[in-house]
């Protein structure tokens, strides 16, 4: 027990640089596509504002734009002070900045990652508070823990009920579609192996529904956090999912310290 204040220290760390990584590519992302948020965008305001309410102010093209400059300013500051008070009060304006976002497309920019990065952002001010005892901190990333396992399971076990994913069309009719901007070389010759496609899926559903074995065993976490990697990255390279890759890699090491917790 006596390595765990070090261990909780190095993990927020960790998750603090991984997070702001996250949160700075997000708001590049849009900063870039500013012109589809412009008057004359396919996101322009006059389409998606009825719903704003007084945060209408801060949501507009330039108003927006000036929120994307400081989420940039804000993930700088929880990079460089992670574990202090400004790196507190950085996660927790991101979470702001993440959420306003939301709010700004009605909904999230890019699924679920957008969601895993808010409440990374968000267990991370509190892990973070000054002036409170260990276990605060601990609640918070522990919190982020049991939402990264709870995300995998979820999935695995929605991906366990249907037919087409243990069949491999699933994963085919996903590799095929234009919008994700798959490889030409995996379009022509992955969705045509359903042997291999079969094999993955089976691999990822299985990886998805024993998450919560990485809480109780070293080397399960150890090889699920593994897993979790090259699944993130090869979505990132076929389907373009880079969010998700730097969403679930800040959360990731939340489960080494959640299994030296409970061992």
């Amino acid at each position: 027990m006596s390595e765990l204040p070090a261990l909780l220290t190095t993990t927020i760390v960790w998750m603090c640089r991984i997070a702001a990584l996250a949160a700075a590519v997000n708001a590049l992302e849009l900063i870039t596509m500013r012109q589809a948020l412009s008057d004359r965008g396919v996101w322009r305001a006059p389409l998606l504002s009825p719903r704003w309410g007084v945060w209408g102010l801060l949501l507009g093209p330039r108003a927006f734009l000036v929120v994307l400059v400081a989420q940039l300013a804000l993930a700088v500051i929880l990079a460089v002070a992670p574990g202090t008070t400004a790196g507190c009060v950085a996660a927790a304006a991101l979470a702001f900045t993440s959420w306003l976002a939301a709010l700004r497309f009605r909904g999230n920019v890019n699924g679920g990652s957008d969601a895993m990065l808010f409440t990374v952002l968000g267990g991370l001010a509190v892990a973070q508070l000054p002036n409170v005892t260990s276990v605060v901190h601990e609640g918070g990333v522990l919190y982020i823990a049991a939402q990264l396992t709870l995300s995998y399971v979820r999935a695995g076990i929605v991906k366990a009920k249907e037919r087409s994913w243990w069949s491999g069309r699933a994963l085919s009719a996903f590799l095929a579609l234009p919008a994700y901007g798959v490889p030409a070389w995996a379009q022509r010759r992955v969705p045509n192996d359903l042997f291999a496609l079969r094999i993955a899926s089976a691999g990822v559903i299985a990886f998805e529904c024993l998450a919560p074995l990485a809480w109780f065993d070293r080397i399960a976490c150890i090889a699920l956090m593994a897993m979790a990697l090259t699944f993130h990255t090869a979505t990132a390279a076929l389907f373009g999912l880079n969010r998700f890759l730097l969403a679930w890699s800040a959360a990731l090491p939340s489960l080494w310290y959640a299994v030296h917790r409970v061992r």
